[in-house]
């Protein structure tokens, strides 16, 4: 499955933020990678806008922790430091086993089935992107059905810094292994097994964060600015 290049040029309604949403699902989709250097010059000349609203909407996007500005240097895409990804995982892992506790109660059984269906088809020739698609697809039907809003609201919050990182969490084992992580998930809550869903999520984020450090300490250790 292609990803879709979200810097087509924006549209004069409400361009501040139009330009914001571009350049996020830019970067959350792997379109622009972290460590990339952001050229307003080049970014406003792909969106078909002036200067004033690519550098306000990386102004927003270093709020948001997915851009790193640095004096003298300019804005980059963050490339997160092993122990910042490794703090994330860990908040990851405690609110998305609750979280998947909670929302399991919810979830429409079609729903689940749906998604069973879609990781039970995958096989080493599933494209990465076409798996972070459904990746992100399905944790997000977990954040919605949970009935803690404040959990709910949290896991939204962090969500964006979570798939900046998704797609190198997957780098160094098969597709299937990530899927089959998300059809044991599944299962669990199909037969009414709250914790071992929460032992299942336990283990398929634990993987995945073992994957990201891999991939990070490797890009470091090369002293990269930029992913591959």
């Amino acid at each position: 499955m292609a990803v879709i290049n979200p810097l087509t040029p924006a549209s004069n309604q409400g361009l501040r933020q139009i330009v914001y949403e571009k350049l996020k699902d830019a970067i959350v989709s792997g379109v622009i990678k972290p460590g990339s250097k952001l050229s307003e010059i080049d970014l406003a000349e792909q969106l078909a806008v002036s200067r004033t609203p690519v550098r306000e909407a990386i102004r927003q996007l270093a709020q948001t922790g997915l851009v790193t500005l640095t004096p003298r240097r300019g804005a980059y895409v963050t490339l997160p430091t092993e122990k910042d990804a490794s703090d994330l995982y860990e908040l990851r892992m405690a609110l998305e086993i609750l979280a998947v506790a909670d929302a399991g109660k919810h979830i429409p059984k079609e729903e689940l089935l749906r998604f069973r269906e879609i990781f039970q088809a995958m096989t080493e020739h599933t494209s990465h992107a076409q798996y972070v698609t459904e990746d992100r697809a399905f944790h997000q039907l977990i954040y919605t059905h949970c009935s803690n809003h404040f959990l709910s609201r949290t896991l939204v919050n962090i969500s964006d810094l979570i798939n900046l990182c998704r797609p190198y969490s997957i780098e160094r084992d098969p597709i299937t292994n990530f899927a089959g992580g998300h059809v044991a998930i599944i299962e669990a809550l199909l037969e009414g097994k709250e914790d071992r869903a929460m032992d299942e999520m336990r283990r398929h984020i634990t993987v995945s964060k073992e994957g990201l450090l891999g991939y990070l300490r490797n890009r470091h250790r090369e002293g990269s600015k930029t992913f591959r």
